[in-house]
């Protein structure tokens, strides 16, 4: 499993940097690397959650202007929530993918946009931050469904977990 999670999370990290991100939007990208670590909070032991949640944050870290372990730590907390509620969701419903996408990309955006502030590094102007709030809903709810259903084919297709009926 740790060899297929790498190769994932590596294909997801390639699709989020080539996607161009739009002024409109404040200039999110897709989260694919939160689609991931949402599917791994779903689907896997925590352990396997916060391995994919660190490994995502340092890819998407590594990709940006972030300082390496900013957004890892997010995708943790992201992991730990919703690895703590997913006996209370449909785990396999797009719904579930959406909302979550949704809230989760909110959420990690204010995390980095509240770190990254307090450390100097950027200036909260409330226009540009309601601007990636809504890009991140947006985003989010398109983005983490699609790496939802990526991974899950992927496991499926590997024989690592049985495909389900919805």
């Amino acid at each position: 499993m740790p060899l297929s999670m790498v190769f994932y999370l590596v294909a997801a990290a390639v699709g989020q940097a080539m996607v161009p991100s739009w002024a409109r939007l404040g200039m999110v990208k897709p989260p694919l690397l939160l689609g991931l670590v949402i599917y791994y909070a779903l689907t896997r032991e925590r352990h396997w959650a916060l391995v994919a949640a660190l490994l995502a944050g340092i890819f998407q870290d590594a990709m940006g202007h972030i300082p390496l372990g900013y957004s890892a730590a997010g995708f943790c907390l992201v992991a730990l929530v919703v690895q703590r509620f997913r006996t209370t969701v449909f785990i396999f419903r797009a719904v579930t993918h959406v909302v979550l996408g949704t809230v989760c990309s909110v959420a990690v955006t204010l995390w980095l946009a509240l770190l990254l502030s307090q450390d100097g590094l950027i200036e909260l102007v409330p226009r540009l931050l309601a601007q990636k709030i809504l890009g991140a809903m947006v985003l989010g709810a398109i983005a983490v469904p699609v790496a939802f259903r990526f991974a899950e084919a992927l496991d499926v297709r590997l024989g690592l977990v049985e495909e389900t009926s919805t």
